[in-house]
Parts: C-alpha cells; sequence; structure tokens
C-alpha cells in the first residue's frame, strides 16, 4: 500500500481559548487512564502505562498511533507536555541499553518536557475506547461480541448488521469510515451480516475468522500469509491499512481526556498509508 499522503492534519478536540489555563497532575492523568484501560490485567510485550516522566504536570496532550521521533517533534511544535499513544518506546527489554535511536528519542522527550503514555493491547480490546470497538461503531455493526485470542489476550470483536448488505457495499463502508485506499479478498460469499474486526497486523487470525464463521474478516496489514489463508479457507478478507485501523483508539482517548480533565487535547494524524 502506498503512503497517499503524509503531511500532518491536526484534528483539534477542545476550545483553546477556553482551556488555555487548565492543567492537571501527571499522576492523576496516567491513573485515570490505567483505571480506565484496565492495564493491569493484560499480558503484552508493551511495557504499558507511562513509559516517560515529565516535570510531573500536564497542560497540552497530544494523542497519535507511534511514538516516533516525528511525532515528538510534533508535540514540541505545538507545545504540548503529553503524548499518549498506541506503539510505544518501550517493549521487553527493548531499553536495555539506551543507544542510537533509543538515546534519541527518550533524550528529545526529556529535553522537551514531553511524558510518552503508551496503550497497546488494551486499546485494542476495550469495549468503549477501543480501536475495534470504534471500528465496529463507525461501520454500524451491532451484537459486538469479544473474540480472536492474541497472545492468550482476547482482543478483537465479532459484530452485524440488522439486514445483510453485499460485500461490494461492506467495503463500500471502509472506503468511507476508515481508509480509502484498502486491499480485498474476496474468496468468500457476496452477502455480509457477520464480520469480525481486529485492528492491526493481524492477518495471521484469518483462520480464526474462518473457524467462527463470520462473513467477512476486517483488519490492517496485508501478507502473503494472509492471502494463502484466505483463499485455502475461503474466506473474505479486507485490509484497511495497519495505521488506519489503529488511529480509532488514540481519538477517542483524545475526546475521553479533553471531556475529563477540561485541557487541551489533540490527535495528530500522519495518514501513513501502512
Amino acid at each position: 500500500m502506498e503512503t497517499k499522503n503524509i503531511s500532518v492534519r491536526l484534528t483539534t478536540c477542545s476550545n483553546r481559548d477556553n482551556l488555555l489555563d487548565m492543567k492537571t497532575a501527571l499522576d492523576t492523568l496516567v491513573s485515570f487512564l490505567d483505571r480506565t484501560l484496565d492495564l493491569s490485567t493484560f499480558h503484552d510485550s508493551s511495557n504499558n502505562g507511562l513509559q516517560i516522566a515529565n516535570n510531573g504536570t500536564v497542560t497540552h496532550v497530544i494523542t497519535g498511533v507511534d511514538a516516533s521521533l516525528r511525532l515528538l517533534k510534533e508535540v514540541a511544535t505545538c507545545g504540548a507536555d503529553c503524548v499518549v499513544c498506541h506503539h510505544g518506546l518501550s517493549w521487553g527489554d527493548s531499553l536495555k541499553r539506551v543507544t542510537g535511536l533509543n538515546h534519541r528519542l527518550i533524550s528529545f522527550a526529556l529535553e522537551h518536557n514531553i511524558a510518552v503514555y503508551a496503550v497497546h493491547l488494551p486499546l485494542d480490546a476495550h469495549p468503549r475506547y477501543g480501536n475495534n470497538a470504534r471500528l465496529c461503531k463507525t461501520l454500524g455493526l451491532s451484537k459486538m461480541k469479544k473474540a480472536f485470542t492474541y497472545h492468550g489476550e482476547m482482543i478483537g470483536f465479532t459484530a452485524a448488521y440488522e439486514n445483510a448488505i453485499s460485500f461490494s457495499t461492506f467495503c463500500d463502508h471502509v472506503r468511507i469510515g476508515v481508509n480509502p485506499d484498502i486491499r480485498v479478498l474476496d474468496f468468500g460469499q457476496k452477502t455480509i451480516k457477520t464480520v469480525g474486526v481486529v485492528s492491526g497486523g493481524a492477518s495471521d487470525m484469518i483462520d480464526q475468522a474462518a473457524d467462527i464463521g463470520v462473513d467477512v474478516f476486517l483488519t490492517g496489514e496485508p501478507s502473503l500469509q494472509g492471502y494463502n489463508l484466505a483463499e485455502n479457507l475461503s474466506q473474505n478478507v479486507v485490509f484497511a491499512g495497519h495505521y488506519a485501523t489503529e488511529t480509532f483508539g488514540v481519538q477517542a482517548l483524545a475526546r475521553l481526556i479533553r471531556q475529563r480533565f477540561r485541557i487541551r487535547t489533540e490527535f495528530v494524524d500522519f495518514r501513513i498509508g501502512y
């Protein structure tokens, strides 16, 4: 999938004039997010939660998909002091040595007083604010049920339409609501009522979708393994982009933080086509 547009787009989630002087303690924000997203119940390669602290006060939050150097620079340009993201900086023992790129990322955040909070699988799985729940809502699906196991954690959902629609209509819904640039594997039936949803890189779960019996499986990142699974199992699959499918959770968190703490909160979208 080629990058269509990599320019920065800021989606402002607050009225700047009314919220300029509002602030909260970093510990208060972190505790709230930890509880809301049930971090303690998940086993994850991501070290979820606060990964880098700032001076202890939050006045402006930026949410985004990846804690990349590009996002951190955008946070600094905006004058923000906290980033909440899906893909953070600390995975397993990835920060065992703080050299090279790790040093560049961490030193930039520290030099610019930027706290980094990351939430991976809990944000995929959350039934209200998570990527997959928000995808279901965006596509007009109902009757959500937890499904799709990843490393022992159930992170996705099955859901359904009230009335069956054509496969081509479903694809149009995805193009409009998620990403205009999709890849389609039409190896199944042409009428869609039940849908399996797992954001990001879940092409290796196509066999789970076939076992469950959903009419189509929606995920993000395509792969050759996924193609072969779909063809062999006669399973419809729509790939809507790893990045695009994982913007939904951090957008929901931006709205939640703004509503709860009344501080300036924005979502930064780089529209990365992968």
